[in-house]
């Protein structure tokens, strides 16, 4: 009985968590808008436009820190209001309903206490990654660094996991940026993998280790190999594949059950 209070304790926090979701399609329809370089030409605040603040010589804040940008010019820009509110709100409670369910699971499956937590913060940040990048092809940074900050967390919490992490950590990011300098010099300098998806499997390899973090790597693989070939079949077009998804799913299945699918499949290679 007190398992099942405590499951439904999480879940209502969970709703409550997905408070974070209000301006999700807000946010998606802004980066879109943001993506087009002349969106911004006839707007009459553009010079003194705070997104637009230069960061070095050819970057500025929406171009690096586009959910950051989002938030200091949400009340003002004109390509952050819409007037379909029945859309946004349908796509917080989606959202946030998807946040209950698996904040149960990570209960079912931690309990209480501090790795919980920093699961479900991190849970509710793939959601919001999967979202955003399912519509607009990139992963605000800003939940990649959150995600980090989770892993340092867990690290100052279990010293013991601290290189497995660190290998992670670096071990996923020098894979990764190696795999694509490579497809990159093969394909016409096109890059095979997103700089969003690689500081996402880095950020993930410093919260779970590198062990589970080769799991959320495959299973997201996996997935959006069968996912993006069926969509491609039935819509019979040329949608772009958003990886983000597909490897935020990877790595909630590592968080949930990435230890027995690792065990399952080193008993399959009698190793």
């Amino acid at each position: 009985m007190m398992n099942a209070a405590l499951t439904g304790v999480y879940g209502v926090s969970g709703i409550l968590a997905g408070v974070i979701y209000k301006d999700a399609y807000r946010l998606n329809h802004y980066i879109q808008k943001m993506d087009d370089e002349h969106s911004c030409d006839r707007c009459e605040y553009r010079e003194s436009c705070r997104a637009l603040k230069p960061i070095g010589k050819e970057s500025n804040l929406v171009t690096e820190f586009t959910y950051s940008a989002y938030c200091l010019v949400r009340r003002s820009c004109m390509h952050v209001h819409d007037d379909n509110h029945k859309k946004r709100w349908i796509c917080m409670l989606i959202l946030a309903i998807l946040n209950s369910v698996l904040y149960m699971s990570l209960y079912v499956r931690y309990g209480i206490g501090p790795e919980s937590i920093l699961y479900s913060i991190t849970v509710s940040l793939l959601i919001y990654i999967g979202y955003i990048d399912w519509n607009t092809q990139y992963i605000p940074v800003e939940f990649n660094i959150i995600i980090m900050i989770c892993g340092i967390v867990r690290l100052i919490l279990r010293p013991g996991i601290r290189l497995e992490c660190l290998i992670g950590l670096v071990g996923t990011a020098l894979l990764l940026y190696g795999i694509n300098w490579i497809g990159a010099k093969l394909h016409d300098g096109n890059d095979v993998i997103g700089g969003g998806d690689i500081r996402l499997m880095a950020a993930a390899g410093l919260l779970l280790g590198w062990k589970l973090n080769i799991v959320a790597f495959m299973m997201g693989c996996i997935g959006g190999s069968v996912i993006h070939l069926i969509i491609m079949k039935i819509g019979k077009g040329d949608h772009q594949l958003a990886f983000g998804p597909y490897l935020s799913a990877g790595i909630y299945l590592a968080m949930i059950c990435g230890e027995q699918l690792m065990s399952w499949y080193l008993g399959i290679m009698g190793m």
